[in-house]
C-alpha cells in the first residue's frame, strides 16, 4: 500500500479511485486510500491505472476498489478539436460508464460534425431518457428513425415516448393541440425531381408530434453525377437577401455534396460551389446569395465568379447532391435573410 501511496498525486483532470481499507483496519468505514490517474483499460478482474502525468501504471484488483470515480476531461483532453470520431468513441465509453449527462454534451455537440457512427442520435436518445427529459429523447430518436425506418425496437419507443410528451395527441377525444411551427419554403410550392438527374422520389413529409414540415427525398443511386431536386413557387426577390439558411438531414453512408442553383426568369442556372453535408444528424447550412460566387452558362460552367443575374425574380430553386448512392434526404427551415 506503501508503494501506492507515493503513485498519489493530484492533477488537472483524474479518474478517482478509492481503495477498500485493510481488513485489520480499527474503523472499516473511514475513507480509503484514494489514487488520482487515469483509467486506460479493463478486465473482469482489474484495472489498468496510469499515474504520474501518464509515466506509471498500476494494475488495482477490482475487489479492492471501494469506489471508482471517473472525469470525462481524462478521455478527452489529448484529443485534437476536429477529432470528432475520437469524442464520438469517448461518448460511447461514458454510456457504459452510465454517465448520461456527459455523453448527451458530447453528442449534442458532435450534430453536424463527420466522424460520429451513424447509431449516435440513438444513443443520444437514450442518454436523454435515462435523465428523464423525454421530450429530447423523443425528438432525437425519431431524427434516428429518419435514417433507419427500419429499427423496429426504436420505432416502438418512438410510439411509447409519444403517448407521454404529447398525451393529447393519442387519447381519444382530446383537443389535439401541437406546437406552433414556422415553415419556410419546404413548406410550400411545387417540388419535383428533375429527370436530367438520377431518379429521384420528392414529397411533403410531416413530423407526427409538431406538425412541422420538411422535403423528403430519396433516391436508389444510379449513374448520372447528381440527384437534382427543384422548387417552384412564386418568384423570390432576393435583391435584399445575403444568405440562404437550410437544415439538412440524409442516411448516405459518407457525407454528400450539396450545391444550390438559382433559376432566374430567364431559365439560367447560378450554381453554388458544392458544400460537403454529413450524414446522420441535422446539419444547418449557409449559403451566400450575394457577390460573385456562382457558375452559370453565360461562363460555361467553369468558374465560380459571377453575381445572381435577374435577383429581383428568382422562379426556381434546384438542390443538386453530387451522389450516385442511395439516400434519403430531409430538408426543413428553408430561409433568406
Amino acid at each position: 500500500m506503501g508503494a501506492l501511496c507515493l503513485l498519489a498525486c493530484a492533477v488537472l483532470h483524474a479518474d478517482t479511485v478509492e481503495i477498500k481499507p485493510e481488513p485489520d483496519e480499527v474503523d472499516p468505514t473511514k475513507e480509503g486510500l484514494k489514487l488520482e490517474g487515469k483509467v486506460f483499460r479493463e478486465t473482469d478482474e482489474f484495472i489498468f491505472f496510469m499515474v504520474n502525468d501518464d509515466k506509471g501504471t498500476v494494475r488495482i484488483a477490482k475487489s479492492k476498489i471501494k469506489n471508482l470515480e471517473y472525469d470525462i476531461n481524462t478521455q478527452t483532453e489529448k484529443l485534437k478539436p476536429d477529432d470528432h470520431a475520437g469524442r464520438y468513441r469517448v461518448g460511447v465509453w461514458a454510456m457504459e460508464k452510465a454517465m448520461y449527462a456527459e455523453a448527451s454534451e458530447i453528442f449534442e455537440k458532435l450534430k453536424g460534425q463527420e466522424g460520429p457512427g451513424p447509431d449516435m442520435l440513438k444513443l443520444l436518445g437514450k442518454a436523454y431518457e435515462n435523465r428523464q427529459q423525454m421530450d429530447k429523447a423523443l425528438e432525437n430518436y425519431t431524427d434516428y428513425l429518419k435514417a433507419n425506418p427500419q429499427d423496429a425496437e426504436t420505432s416502438e419507443k418512438v410510439a411509447e415516448l409519444n403517448k407521454v410528451v404529447n398525451p393529447d395527441a393519442v387519447t381519444p377525444g382530446a383537443e389535439k393541440t401541437k406546437p406552433k411551427v414556422v415553415d419556410g419554403l419546404e413548406g410550400d410550392g411545387t417540388w419535383v425531381a428533375e429527370n436530367w438527374g438520377i431518379a429521384a422520389k420528392v414529397q411533403f413529409s410531416a413530423e407526427p408530434t409538431t406538425g412541422n414540415k420538411t422535403i423528403a427525398v430519396q433516391t436508389e443511386g444510379g449513374d448520372k453525377d447528381k440527384v437534382a431536386v427543384s422548387r417552384t413557387g412564386q418568384p423570390l426577390d432576393l435583391s435584399e437577401s445575403k444568405e440562404m439558411f437550410i437544415r439538412v438531414f440524409h442516411n448516405a453512408p459518407q457525407p454528400i455534396a450539396l450545391a444550390i442553383a438559382f433559376v432566374n426568369s430567364q431559365g439560367e442556372f447560378h450554381e453554388t460551389k458544392q458544400m460537403r453535408v454529413p450524414p446522420n444528424s441535422w446539419t444547418n447550412v449557409n449559403i451566400r446569395v450575394d457577390g460573385k460566387i456562382f457558375k452559370a452558362q453565360r461562363n460555361n460552367f467553369k468558374d465560380y465568379d459571377l453575381e445572381i443575374e435577374g435577383k429581383q425574380n428568382v422562379k426556381r430553386i434546384a438542390f443538386l447532391v453530387y451522389s450516385q448512392k442511395a439516400f434519403t434526404m430531409y430538408l426543413d427551415g428553408i430561409f433568406f435573410k
